[in-house]
């Protein structure tokens, strides 16, 4: 029969299941209590978890040294790349020097020594408003016997390609005086298209320069097309033109 005792240790026992939080064993085998084997299993358990926060810093620790190796490869790169384009516009490299020399006094007669791709290519560099007009730079010329260079050149000359002065208006590739009667602007000859105004420029030195005074080198021409009376300066105008042609000749 049992004692007193037994009957208190059996209530203790009850309120102790109905109070500490069963164990897997015992949500196994229901009514249960967790034996002492298996609630320090538990806190092994808990002891075995701590670990994981240190291996989390671990691996942030490394995803951040990894950047930081990775901004400093890409830090040094620019900082390359910089010095670089730094160096090259305080040191910029030398260009060849044409051989306008070649060219002897210049004669503005013979076959195109450029192509209406390279005309292109150049009034483009320019921004020339004037560079849909390439074909006709280099047709006009063929015609005349003259060769297109020249006239590229003094275009370039007279107004950087058509970007400055009266020729922005009056399409004029070499800004030729007007006469009495013809339409102008500012004393210079106006033309309804940059076609008309290669076309007059081609004229001009063929039927005036070359057929009537006998004058066919840059030499020759320019101290008359553009005169120091006319704020000019010819062995200036003479050496440009010269250095362009000889350039896209290659020489």
């Amino acid at each position: 029969m049992p004692t007193r005792t037994d009957r208190a240790a059996g209530i203790i026992d009850k309120v102790i299941d109905t109070v500490a939080p069963p164990s897997r064993s015992s949500r196994s085998r229901p009514g249960s209590r967790p034996t002492r084997r298996a609630r320090a299993s538990s806190r092994g358990s808990r002891r075995a978890a701590a670990p994981l926060p240190v291996r989390g810093c671990l691996f942030a620790g490394i995803v951040g040294a990894c950047l930081l190796v990775a901004a400093v490869i890409i830090g040094s790169l620019l900082l390359d790349r910089v010095t670089s384009r730094m160096a090259a516009e305080a040191f910029p490299t030398p260009t060849r020097t044409p051989n306008s020399a070649a060219l002897g006094a210049g004669p503005v007669l013979g076959p195109p020594s450029i192509t209406p791709d390279r005309i292109r290519a150049v009034l483009e560099s320019y921004n020339s408003p004037a560079a849909d007009e390439a074909q006709a730079f280099y047709d006009l010329g063929v015609a005349r016997g003259i060769d297109p260079a020249y006239c590229l050149a003094f275009f370039i000359m007279e107004s950087g390609a058509g970007t400055r002065g009266v020729a922005r208006t009056t399409y004029s590739v070499g800004n030729i005086r007007a006469r009495p009667g013809e339409p102008s602007f500012e004393g210079y000859r106006q033309y309804a298209s940059w076609r008309e105004g290669i076309a007059d420029w081609y004229r001009l030195i063929d039927e005036l320069y070359v057929e009537e005074w006998g004058l066919t080198t840059v030499d020759a021409i320019v101290p008359i097309y553009a005169p120091p009376s006319d704020n000019n300066d010819p062995d200036a105008y003479i050496r440009t033109v010269k250095r362009l042609v000889a350039g896209w000749r290659g020489l």
